[in-house]
Order: C-alpha cells, then sequence, then structure tokens
C-alpha cells in the first residue's frame, strides 16, 4: 500500500476578521489573474483523553469537503517567523472515523503505542471555514495563496479564524515570504506561531500556554562550522521569543513580556556575532535596540518586585511599615504597561522584524570562506576574547561602588548570553562552575537597581520615619556590596571552562 507524504512548508499569518475585505482585495491583486477557488472545510481533530498523539508532537486531523473526506496525520516539525514545516500523511477514507492503521507502519516511532492509541481515540475539537485559494506560478513551482475564515469549535467555546497561509510547492521561498510582506504591510498580519490544531487544544482547555521564563543552553553539534551553529542559536533565539509573544497574544502578562525582552536580547546576541562574518543585519540589531527601549519599565518592575516577594529579603521588614509597603505596591502597579507591549506586538515593524529574521534562518546567507571554522574552534576564541573585555573593569577596580555595577550590567548580561549560545559545546560542570558568581554578581546588580527604587520610595512616602528607613536602606546596600565583592572576587578567580 503505498501512502502520499509532502513536507509541509508554508507561512501563516493571522488577521483581524473585520480586515475580510482589504485582505481578500489584496489576495486577488497578488494572485494576478489566477484562478480563485472557494470551498467549504470541515475539519474534527481527534486524541485520547490523555492526549497521547500530543505526547509525540502529533496531529490526527479527519477533513471532509463535500463528500470527499481525507485523514492526515502530521508530525513533529518546527515554526520559524511564521514558517511551519511538518511532515504529513493523507489517506482517504469513506467515514469520518479515524484509523491509525490505514497509515504505513514505518512513519511511526519505534516506542509507538499504535493500537491503544486507536482503541481510545475520540473528537477533542472542530475547525469549520470557508477557504480561499489561488495558485501562482511561480519559476519551476507554484505557490498556493490560502485565504481561511470560520471557526474553531471545542463543545460550547468558539474562536473566530481568520488566516493567510502561502504554501511553498516546489517554488523558491524567498517568491512567498515577498508575498506575506505584503500582507503585513497592508493590512496588518501578524506572524502566525500557532496552528488550528494548537489553538483548538487551547480552546478545548487541553493545553496550557505558559511563558518561558528561563532560556537554556542551545544544543550545538561540535562537528558544525560557525555559520551553521549561529544560524541554530538565532533559530532557538527566536522560537524563544515567539513562544511568549503567543503568550502575550492570548493573555497579556509581565511573564510574557520578560520572556519577549529575553527572546530579544539573545537574538541581538546572536546578530552581533552574524555581524563579525559580514552578514548585513544593522537594519535588525538596530530595530532591536528601539523595541528594548519599549520594554525598559520591565527593569523597574522587577526591581520593585524584588522589594516585595514574598520570599525576598526585604518583604517582612517592609510589610511592618503599611505606608511604604503600599506605596511601593502602588508604584509597582503603575509601573506595568502591558498595552504599550500589547500595542507594540501589533506594529508593523516588530511583526517584519520578527518575519524577516526568520527568513534569515530560513536562508541562512553565509560567506563561505568566513564561516566555515569549526564552531568549536570559533567559540573558544570569541568566549575569551568577550570575558577578557567584560572582566576587565570587574578586575582593574579595588573596590567597586553601585554606579560602577551598574553601569557593567548591559555588557555582563550580553555575555552570559553569548554562553548559552555556545555553550552546550564545553563540560557542563566546568561551565556551571565558572557562570555561577557571574550569575550572582547579575541578581547583585539587579537588586542594587531595587534598593535604589527602594531610596525613592522612602522619600516619596508621606508620614514615615523617614531618617530611620533611610539608614536602614543605607545598610541593606553596605551587606548587598559585601556580597557582591566575594562574588566578584570568586569570579575573577575561576579558570575559564572554554580552555581544552
Amino acid at each position: 500500500m503505498s501512502h502520499q507524504h509532502s513536507q509541509e512548508i508554508e507561512l501563516k499569518l493571522i488577521l483581524e476578521p473585520q480586515q475580510r475585505a482589504a485582505v481578500l482585495q489584496l489576495c486577488e491583486q497578488l494572485a494576478k489573474g489566477a484562478e480563485h477557488d472557494i470551498f467549504e472545510l470541515n475539519n474534527a481533530y481527534f486524541d485520547t483523553d490523555d492526549l497521547r498523539l500530543r505526547e509525540y508532537d502529533m496531529g490526527l486531523r479527519i477533513r471532509q469537503r463535500g463528500e470527499h473526506l481525507e485523514q492526515t496525520i502530521k508530525l513533529a516539525g518546527q515554526v520559524l517567523g511564521g514558517m511551519h514545516q511538518r511532515p504529513e500523511y493523507n489517506r482517504v477514507i469513506a467515514q469520518p472515523v479515524p484509523d491509525l492503521t490505514l497509515f504505513e507502519e514505518d512513519i511511526w516511532p519505534d516506542d509507538f503505542p499504535l493500537f491503544d492509541i486507536q482503541r481510545e481515540l475520540k473528537e477533542i475539537f472542530r475547525t469549520d471555514f470557508t477557504r480561499h485559494r489561488w495558485r501562482i506560478p511561480q519559476g519551476d513551482g507554484m505557490i498556493e495563496l490560502v485565504f481561511d475564515e470560520g471557526e474553531i469549535i471545542a463543545a460550547e467555546h468558539r474562536q473566530p479564524i481568520c488566516e493567510i497561509e502561502l504554501e511553498v510547492q516546489g517554488a523558491d521561498t524567498a517568491a512567498a515570504y515577498k508575498l506575506a510582506r505584503r500582507f503585513i504591510t497592508r493590512v496588518n498580519a501578524r506572524v502566525g506561531t500557532l496552528s488550528k490544531a494548537a489553538r483548538g487544544y487551547l480552546l478545548a482547555g487541553k493545553s496550557v500556554l505558559e511563558p518561558y521564563t528561563h532560556a537554556d543552553f542551545v544544543s550545538q553539534q561540535g562537528q558544525d562550522d560557525v555559520g551553521q551553529g549561529l544560524y541554530r542559536a538565532l533559530t532557538y533565539a527566536l522560537q524563544y521569543w515567539q513562544h511568549n509573544d503567543a503568550c502575550l497574544t492570548q493573555q497579556p502578562c509581565v511573564q510574557a513580556v520578560a520572556g519577549i525582552t529575553d527572546g530579544i536580547r539573545l537574538s541581538k546576541v546572536v546578530l552581533q556575532q552574524l555581524a563579525l562574518f559580514e552578514i548585513d543585519v544593522s537594519d535588525h540589531i538596530l530595530r532591536l535596540e528601539q523595541m528594548l527601549g519599549h520594554l525598559g519599565w520591565l527593569s523597574r518592575f522587577d526591581g520593585l518586585n524584588e522589594l516585595i516577594a514574598e520570599d525576598g529579603a526585604y518583604h517582612r521588614a517592609l510589610k511592618q511599615n503599611t505606608k511604604l509597603y503600599e506605596h511601593i505596591l502602588e508604584q509597582q502597579q503603575h509601573a506595568v504597561q502591558l498595552e504599550l507591549v500589547v500595542n507594540l506586538s501589533k506594529r508593523d515593524d516588530y511583526q517584519l522584524t520578527l518575519f524577516e529574521l526568520g527568513e534569515l534562518c530560513a536562508q541562512q546567507p553565509r560567506h563561505e570562506q568566513l564561516m566555515q571554522t569549526p564552531l568549536k574552534q570559533w567559540a573558544v576564541q570569541r568566549l575569551r576574547d568577550d570575558w577578557q573585555w567584560v572582566a576587565e573593569p570587574f578586575t582593574r577596580a579595588e573596590e567597586m561602588r553601585p554606579e560602577q555595577y551598574l553601569k557593567q550590567l548591559p555588557q555582563l548580561q550580553s555575555s552570559l548570553q553569548l554562553g548559552y549560545c555556545v555553550g552546550a559545546l564545553f563540560d557542563e560542570q566546568d561551565r556551571e562552575q565558572f557562570r555561577a558568581p557571574w550569575l550572582d554578581m547579575l541578581r547583585g546588580i539587579r537588586e542594587i537597581l531595587a534598593l535604589k527604587l527602594l531610596r525613592e520610595a522612602i522619600k516619596d512616602t508621606d508620614d514615615i520615619n523617614t531618617e530611620r528607613l533611610l539608614s536602614w536602606q543605607e545598610v541593606q546596600l553596605e551587606s548587598l556590596l559585601y556580597a557582591l565583592e566575594r562574588s566578584r572576587r570568586s569570579a575573577i578567580k575561576q579558570e575559564p571552562y572554554w580552555i581544552l
């Protein structure tokens, strides 16, 4: 029995339903006379109650178009800058009942419990929509332009579908990116990270979208060259950013903004490395810096949070001074600018940056003679040069005051993020031992910011014992500086983990 298989490469963009007329008009313009098909698609998605297909990152769907029924399994893939890549397998079926045994055996992972899952399959949600389709000839292939409008249905819950998909069929992906860019600039399309299926699981209450709160070391391959390693790091940074951006869209919260900020910073660090190899990314770096400017309120929020966090060093003492504590709480609430970030995420320049970085990862431009250096060899040299530059101010000073520490924060932050990009190439124990005191210093420097905010709050709060509290704040700061001094002395004595 043969089975139909395709590697699906498509760009997905999300639109506001009120843009429908403008979207259809733009589609007709871009299609340049290509035939416009319109048809209804009714899709049922299946899994077990405990989501065993989802555990394998698979999606099972039965699609009905008129009398035609087709069963599709999508296997694990990746999403990058709106580009979705997933292997999928299709079988024509006679009844709207899923049957995994119709697919060939060699598509399943070795440990896949096929018959157990088959017995327990049930419908989880539906996506019913009208599809507008244009097939646009492109070089030796074709780009399929699709506009879907309808809704996702999970029990009594409903959510609108309004999205563009551009599927590349033997054509140049650059042409698809060019078309997609027009939707962002003309009808305010957003880069689509979540598939209809992922949104369906969320609507059905079968999955939760939670912000990433901590970056991991990029899983680098020792045998790769610099080009492969840097694009892998950029891919990770972009996926980290996109995931948190999807969280912001779904449920705006400070944790999602923090994740977006980390993703942008990590992307910037990787782009700065690519720039060393004559890859023209200066516009992207500039845009990322502008975005980080809009996210600056987060450090104030974090500083105030450090003061009132229940597991923090200052909560108990501050709680005893009701007026000061309430003033800090109020300041923290005023610091939050979620609406500003949500609006930023809808802007063309934000969406284009996400989109173009995805395109950069897909195209991976490179100067061969510059980027053929083995990744590990380059990483040793780069980490050494970077750390000499970062560590020098910490090594030179006999004693450091708060302002000196604060001045070093951006460089220290970037350097530790560079470690996330290539640190996995080296021994984990050596790496963690080296990074620990530097990470302690990073936390300590952020705590200096918190104590500066505490000083402001004490001065701004009426009817409190200002002098006594300012004196207490100074004692806390001196205690922190003592701890930072110990971390600094420990950090500069550490043996670098990249020395082979």
